[in-house]
């Protein structure tokens, strides 16, 4: 149970806490909002680890779209060849720098950026429907949210907005039927 009822209503200026606990939770997240800004596109981003997230959005900033359609967490590859690199100088400077060695390092970075492009690629799929798409649905395995919110840091921190959250399964599904139609459009 969620706050000690299956469902609630909300209304306020502090949308964030909710919509964000169902950003980070669950193995598949699905949403919905016309406007999606860049501070909510990192959030997404920064969570993503092994979620998989839908995304159905008509307005998506310029710099919010970039961040959700990067394909590679550069700084994740960058620290591993770093490693690489200062472990190869470490051996070049001990002088056991040989070619069998230069060869593993090669090996190693080669079988990270694979590992990488076969596993953990980006797990964000992103849609823009023909038509505007109004709906704001935030849907985890665990709670769901509909309301006026756009996933916009005003939307969530400074407009005065309702959501109707809930957790009870019933409830769940019938969100993603309505969202799994409205990603069809």
């Amino acid at each position: 149970m969620l706050f000690g009822a299956r469902n609630y209503s909300y209304s306020g200026r502090d949308m964030y806490r909710k919509v964000e606990r169902i950003i980070r939770s669950g193995r598949e997240v699905c949403i919905v909002s016309p406007y999606i800004d860049a501070h909510y596109a990192a959030f997404i981003r920064r969570h993503a680890g092994r979620r998989r997230y839908y995304i159905l959005s008509s307005s998506l900033t310029s710099p919010a779209r970039r961040i959700l359609e990067s394909r590679t967490p550069a700084w994740g590859i960058a620290f591993f060849v770093a490693v690489v690199l200062l472990a190869d100088a470490a051996v070049y400077s001990a002088g056991l720098l040989s070619p069998y060695i230069i060869a593993l390092s090669l090996l190693a970075v080669a079988a990270r950026w694979m590992a990488f492009r076969i596993w953990g690629g980006n797990r964000i799929r992103l849609r823009v429907p023909h038509g505007f798409v109004h709906a704001k649905l935030y849907i985890s395995d665990k709670m769901a949210a509909s309301g006026s919110a756009n996933l916009t840091y005003n939307g969530m921190h400074g407009n005065i907005e309702h959501l109707e959250v809930v957790s009870d399964r019933e409830s769940i599904k019938e969100l993603k039927k309505q969202f799994w139609s409205l990603w069809g459009t």
